[in-house]
């Protein structure tokens, strides 16, 4: 028995001993903290450091289902997704779960009705490029949405997969469905501000990318009316899946970030420790008003960062403590492929939102420039150190750093400049290892 039938089966189990103990005439009814025991006990007792890593996440979505942390939508679909739980099989294997969670208990966080009288609309934009298998699921999570007032744009950067014969077939009939293409490949953040400009008219906004979706089907309704509760923010995420498409597992990323931070305080330290960013802009719904202050219309770069750094110019962010997406990695790693084109454009984009900061929001020059000089050092060492290959590769972006931040200029050289012999080093017994094989 290989590791995933082990683990089809130690979750099979766990849930039928569940539905006994709950449904049975015992004189004793299971409760929260032991099924979160029972888990402890089978993560102890296994020794494939695989399958435990998997347990160890069940009990992690188990103990969030009992808290209120993950909806009833998106523990189903955990279970079915990665145990293989058939569709026809979930809710009854689950059942004990779903009702455990119905006894009341004291420590259970009680779910406030919403509020809203009235639904504003949520303009949605998903841009793709030869994954027409993903976006038809992305299009999916976001129409099976409790949220009634919602319309999606999908720009096509011209594929070569049968995309635009998926949306004609599909969503072709599909009012809620807006299909753009383009006639030449311009990029996933020029596309954000074309698909903005020519539909985004809500007064909420949803980037999604093509491989990403939505499993808590409440998740929009949600997000509205946190909106409407904090009329500060700029923006409200929640946590996410991550899939790992090679191994085939389900890890929790959460945030775990205040209900409100504070704009100067996210935005001076983003993506420090204890200011994590959100997992792309998978679950994050803006204010659109937010996103024109910010002047998203004139951006060059529309990519995740620069949109989460300009909005904490405008307003505070807000989190939602809940599992509401899936964020796909494709491979064990995110890719260290970046160009220096891209990456130019990257640390172009940090200094228009330096200078915005000093220039519109009364940011000063000095901390600015040490919120720059940061920046750039990690931007610059990212790329020396997973994408740089060649002397010419280094040499152009000491050059850059030298140009536009002398502060780190020295570090960045001094740092790497053994890492980089030590690069060619490992290139050369590569090399050397293969030309001894053939």
């Amino acid at each position: 028995m290989d590791h995933s039938e082990r683990l089809q089966q130690t979750c099979y189990e766990l849930l039928q001993q569940l539905n006994d103990d709950v449904n049975n005439s015992r004189p004793h009814v299971v409760d929260c903290a032991e099924v979160l025991d029972r888990c402890q006990t089978l993560i102890h007792n296994e020794a494939n450091p695989q399958v435990k890593q998997v347990l160890e996440t069940l009990s992690e979505v188990i103990g969030a289902y009992f808290l209120g942390r993950i909806a009833e939508s998106a523990l189903l679909y955990y279970l079915s997704e990665q145990f293989k739980i058939r569709d026809e099989d979930i809710h009854g294997l689950a059942k004990g779960l779903l009702e455990l969670k119905s006894i009341p208990e004291s420590k259970l966080p009680s779910k406030a009705a919403s509020s809203l009288t009235a639904y504003p609309k949520i303009s949605v934009i998903i841009t793709t490029y030869n994954r027409k298998a993903f976006l038809h699921k992305a299009i999916k999570s976001i129409l099976l949405q409790d949220y009634p007032h919602k319309e999606i744009t999908v720009i096509d950067d011209c594929s070569t997969d049968g995309t635009d014969v998926l949306m004609k077939i599909s969503y072709g009939d599909e009012p809620r469905v807006i299909y753009m293409r383009n006639e030449s490949n311009s990029g996933p953040g020029n596309n954000r501000r074309k698909a903005f400009a020519a539909h985004a008219d809500g007064e909420y906004i949803l980037f999604l990318d093509d491989d990403d979706y939505l499993i808590d089907m409440n998740y929009l309704s949600k997000a509205v009316e946190f909106h409407r509760l904090h009329p500060e923010i700029s923006f409200v995420a929640a946590n996410v899946f991550l899939e790992y498409s090679q191994s085939k597992q389900l890890k929790v990323s959460s945030l775990q970030l205040s209900e409100i931070i504070r704009k100067h305080d996210y935005f001076m330290n983003f993506e420090q420790n204890g200011y994590p960013k959100p997992a792309s802009t998978l679950t994050t719904i803006f204010k659109r008003k937010a996103l024109i202050q910010m002047d998203i219309l004139n951006m060059n770069m529309v990519n995740d960062a620069s949109i989460y750094l300009r909005s904490l110019l405008i307003g505070d962010a807000g989190f939602i403590d809940v599992i509401a997406g899936v964020y796909r990695i494709h491979g064990n790693n995110i890719t260290f492929n970046l160009s220096q084109g891209f990456l130019i454009e990257n640390l172009e984009e940090k200094m228009l939102i330096r200078n915005m900061a000093i220039e519109q929001y009364g940011y000063g020059e000095q901390e600015m420039n040490e919120w720059f000089n940061h920046n750039v050092y990690d931007t610059i060492s990212y790329y020396l150190m997973n994408s740089a290959k060649t002397h010419t590769d280094f040499q152009y972006m000491y050059t850059w750093a030298h140009q536009h931040c002398p502060h780190i200029y020295n570090q960045l050289r001094n740092e790497f400049r053994i890492k980089f012999m030590k690069k060619q080093l490992l290139r050369v017994a590569f090399v050397r290892s293969l030309l001894n094989r053939s």
